[in-house]
């Protein structure tokens, strides 16, 4: 690094728009492939690999002697947040499957309390998704609103609803289908 050069990170101490951009070009690429060798998926590589750079929005830039080793430390600590979120995930499914099972031996305050499970595992497989999406999908599924009323509550048409529903599904379904090829259910 040359100070004063125009693709040094001193050029950009006064603009920190342009010094995370710099950032980004010159260790985004490097940051993805590390992670796409840990994950063994390039696309929660990439998303990893944005999420890391987003925290270093947060950090004072002038201060980061070692991009690379910060951005190691940031990606290993979403990764292990992943990671128990997944596992969480996976437990309240098997939770679910298990109540599922012996659903007909239940009594009422079994099946309130199942119920109240599926509504958290409904709300941790749509936190992922955009705000309208999964409000339209938790409003069908889980308070019966018709499209029309989502609609108007979203204040778009009711073909929408549609679409956010169907992408929530997809959502759901491939989040569920991951989780237990995963875990070799």
């Amino acid at each position: 690094m040359v100070p004063g050069h125009p693709n040094s990170h001193d050029s950009c101490a006064l603009n920190p728009g342009r010094e995370i951009e710099t950032l980004y070009r010159e260790h985004q690429p490097w940051l993805r492939n590390w992670l796409r060798g840990k994950l063994g998926c390039p696309a929660d590589a990439s998303d990893l690999s944005q999420d890391s750079f987003l925290r270093l929005l947060t950090v004072d830039l002038s201060l980061l002697q070692e991009p690379r080793a910060y951005l190691l430390v940031i990606a290993n600590r979403l990764m292990i947040n992943r990671h128990r979120r997944r596992q969480l995930e996976a437990d309240v499914l098997r939770q679910v499957a298990h109540t599922v099972e012996t659903q007909n031996q239940q009594g009422p305050a079994e099946i309130v309390a199942a119920r109240d499970l599926l509504h958290q595992v409904l709300m941790m497989l749509t936190e992922e998704l955009p705000d309208k999406p999964r409000k339209a999908f938790l409003w069908a599924r889980t308070e019966g609103m018709s499209y029309r009323e989502i609609a108007e509550r979203l204040d778009v048409s009711q073909s929408s609803v549609k679409q956010y529903i169907a992408r929530a599904l997809v959502h759901c379904h491939a989040r569920l289908y991951d989780d237990f090829r995963d875990h070799g259910q």
